[in-house]
């Protein structure tokens, strides 16, 4: 069984290097045409995958690094500190549920004052019972 075992991984290597060659868009294949990579890896076992699939990593990576974007100069924000998507948000929400903040008033304008007790009263826990109109305390 052992002695099978580099037969099997030569085939298994350039099935999986000749599916990848073919399925990849003429455009993109890497110094040779297709068709010459195709010999390559069906006439030149275990080492014609290999080639192929190194070739192609670093086409591929090269694409990807002039397609990919600048990173950003400024630092990223998270979206519960963004503003502009805290405020898209408002849509979303149900107005019956929410529960608007008070306006808020000048300052200004003075704020009503609450009524004072009368002089004559004193506001304390240790007050007398109040009499009532049947004489009794």
């Amino acid at each position: 069984m052992v002695r099978f075992l580099p037969f099997l991984i030569s085939l298994v290597l350039s099935v999986y290097a000749l599916f990848s060659c073919i399925q990849t868009p003429d455009d993109e294949v890497p110094h040779l045409p297709k068709l010459v990579w195709i010999l390559i890896i069906v006439f030149v076992p275990f080492v014609g995958p290999i080639v192929w699939l190194l070739a192609q990593r670093t086409a591929r990576a090269g694409r990807e690094r002039q397609v990919r974007p600048p990173r950003p100069t400024g630092r990223s924000m998270a979206p519960d500190d963004d503003p502009d998507f805290l405020k898209s948000l408002d849509r979303y929400r149900d107005p019956r549920t929410t529960i608007k903040p008070p306006e808020d008033t000048p300052r200004d304008t003075p704020r009503p004052k609450e009524p004072e007790p009368p002089a004559d009263e004193t506001p304390t826990g240790d007050s007398p019972p109040a009499e009532t109109d049947d004489g009794k305390s």
